[in-house]
């Protein structure tokens, strides 16, 4: 049986102040991306006479048409997606087989490797010793320097042991008894009942890989092996690559813009994440407040 109850001023006062606030917050985080894409929808020509707001003006696909016709963008594209795909997978395996470890109690020295842990997440050895590290590895100028060096991160591992702590020890120690490896524990009982956490951590790490400008610029030279981000900054910011674009543009007789392409641009750049984001938010959100909260 539902109870109801009246509602006084302060309430209705406060209720409009939250729903006022949000819709401010909704409108200043949604329109300048809304703004980007009906501008990137939009022809070039026409949205350079006068400014569009709301909807496109003069509905037009050659903006991303010129886009993908940019060799440099697409290979800059195809660097990124592998990259990501294959840098969360490992990330994600590597980080919550360790995870796994330290949080089981026999483990010898565990404190000793978790406050080493905490150490490296507010310490670091600068730039400099990182390339020193990275030559020696022979990982210049190769993709699994996109790889090797975020195969761990604490902050991911704290979030994944938090999660695990939650498991029933019961599980564990009957599979043990059963005679299970560490290892097909870890596969068959604890990823299962881990998919929220999974989940959240993989974002964490996914964006990160889609975003990072860092490493492409500083340990990449070859164009074949550069990364969207670091390809948009040379296209959309030096003027020789700008020219260039309009050249090209002029050249093929069409209404683009080069303020257009770079709408298309940065849409095509933050589509895949955009997209898929909503998927994993279900997941997200139970894996940050379950993962929070201790056993």
């Amino acid at each position: 049986m539902r109870t109801s109850f009246r509602k006084s001023r302060e309430d209705f006062f406060v209720d409009t102040l939250v729903w006022a606030l949000s819709l401010i917050v909704l409108a200043a985080t949604f329109y300048p991306l809304y703004f980007v894409l009906i501008q990137s929808l939009n022809d070039g020509a026409d949205a350079a006479k006068a400014p569009i707001y709301w909807m496109p003006r003069e509905f037009s696909l050659q903006n991303y048409q010129l886009v993908f016709k940019q060799e440099l963008l697409l290979i800059g594209l195809k660097n990124t997606l592998i990259r990501t795909v294959v840098g969360t997978a490992v990330t994600i395996f590597v980080t919550s087989m360790a995870a796994y470890s330290l949080q089981r109690p026999h483990l010898k020295l565990r404190k000793v490797y978790v406050s080493m842990g905490a150490i490296s997440m507010y310490f670091s050895g600068g730039l400099i010793p990182l390339y020193l590290v990275l030559n020696s590895l022979h990982l210049l100028d190769t993709f699994w320097v996109y790889i090797v060096p975020y195969m761990f991160g604490f902050f991911n591992c704290l979030l994944f042991m938090s999660f695990f702590r939650n498991i029933p020890e019961a599980l564990v120690e009957s599979a043990l008894m059963d005679g299970a490896s560490e290892f097909r524990i870890y596969w068959n009982i604890i990823i299962p009942l881990s998919t929220p956490v999974f989940a959240t951590v993989s974002l964490f790490v996914a964006v990160f890989h889609w975003n990072d400008y860092f490493i492409s610029s500083f340990f990449i030279t070859q164009e074949s092996l550069q990364t969207l981000p670091v390809i948009l900054m040379r296209l959309l910011s030096l003027s020789e690559a700008q020219q260039e674009i309009q050249r090209y543009i002029g050249n093929n007789g069409s209404s683009v813009t080069l303020e257009s392409m770079r709408y298309a641009t940065l849409i095509i750049s933050i589509a895949p994440i955009t997209i898929l984001y909503p998927f994993l938010q279900r997941f997200f959100v139970q894996g940050m407040l379950v993962g929070a909260i201790k056993a």
